[in-house]
């Protein structure tokens, strides 16, 4: 009944574990290859063009310690196909020990805390889980620790309580990083059949005025979600709610705000992943620049079909509802993207 969250922590997008390669296996130590390369025709911008879809290389490997502890680590690196400039950029590099009874203890860029609340409905392959406050800043959730958070230090565990489910757990630090303070979280998950209820909370302050946000005030979040089944397999349904206080910034607003997805699919046994969601960000407080408060709402629908085990065809489709999707964050109010994505 046990699942442990280090691995519910890795969604779908990354889901190249399974299809990794094995390079090396000594029967104590091993290094396996993984990733995937996507590339997709869209108009996010307005003008249809061709981009790549977050390929990304990665190296993982374990080693055997003794007495029930493995050491372990992933080096992955972003890697831009069909442009020069930004060829590799670090998504992560983390390090770290584990054991069946004491749990994980990884240092380095990692998948934080809040996003084990919020992973449930990062799936879609083009119209990725923005509303909740992961990627904060409009990047990757790195400074603010709620996505794939830098210099961090992640400890998580769980308990398996037989016929009544099993309870998991994470804790999270970051140290002082440029303009960000000391910043702390947890998340909280109970695990029944085939339901997931998670809970987190991450933040801090800053210690200077970034991103439009004064000095000593806050960045931080508090997320709520809910899951059944398995993406990709049958039925599939999820939602997230957040709270979030500038996480926005330099994105889309300045201030608190509230954040909703929901992700509804249904996965074949040839192959086929059907799946449409809603969701919207809104600010708590009216926005100077509009003149009232920020409002972004979208309704996603796709599908993908998996030419072999490798490899993936999608087609994704956004419908732009709320006032300020398109001029406030340079997207097109309606888009598609077509693309193929092979695993490595």
């Amino acid at each position: 009944m046990k699942k442990s969250l280090l691995a519910v922590a890795i969604p779908a997008i990354l889901a190249t574990q399974a299809q990794a390669v094995e390079l090396y296996n000594d029967g104590k130590s091993t290094l396996t290859l993984g990733g995937h390369i996507t590339v997709m025709v869209d108009d996010k911008s307005g003008d249809a063009e061709l981009n790549d879809g977050t390929s990304r290389i990665n190296l993982a490997f374990d080693t055997q310690l003794g007495n029930g502890f493995t050491g372990y680590g992933k080096v992955e690196q972003a890697v831009n196909l069909v442009e020069s400039g930004d060829g590799f950029k670090s998504r992560l590099g983390y390090v770290g020990v584990k054991h069946d009874d004491y749990g994980s203890l990884t240092m380095g860029k990692q998948w934080g805390v809040f996003y084990d609340a919020e992973v449930v409905t990062d799936y879609p392959f083009a119209f990725y889980a923005d509303h909740g406050g992961i990627y904060s800043f409009g990047a990757d959730g790195g400074e603010s620790g709620m996505g794939r958070a830098d210099k961090a230090v992640v400890y998580r565990n769980g308990f398996d309580l037989g016929n009544a489910g099993a309870l998991e757990y994470g804790l999270q630090w970051q140290g002082t990083n440029g303009a960000f303070d000391d910043r702390f979280g947890g998340s909280l998950a109970y695990l029944i059949g085939d339901f997931r209820f998670a809970t987190a909370y991450y933040g801090g302050d800053v210690n200077e005025e970034v991103y439009g946000i004064a000095k000593g005030e806050s960045v931080d979040g508090t997320a709520f979600s809910v899951a059944y089944g398995t993406w990709g397999k049958g039925f599939y349904a999820a939602a997230t709610y957040s709270l979030v206080d500038n996480t926005e910034a330099g994105y889309r607003f300045v201030g608190e705000g509230e954040g909703f997805e929901s992700t509804v699919a249904y996965g074949t046994e040839n192959g086929h992943i059907f799946h449409a969601g809603y969701r919207f960000m809104d600010s708590k407080d009216v926005i100077q620049e509009l003149g009232r408060k920020y409002s972004e709402e979208d309704f996603i629908f796709g599908v993908a079909k998996s030419l072999t085990n490798r490899m993936q065809t999608f087609v994704e489709y956004r419908i732009s509802m709320g006032d300020d999707t398109g001029s406030a964050i340079g997207v097109s109010d309606n888009a598609f993207a077509i693309g193929l994505r092979y695993y490595l």
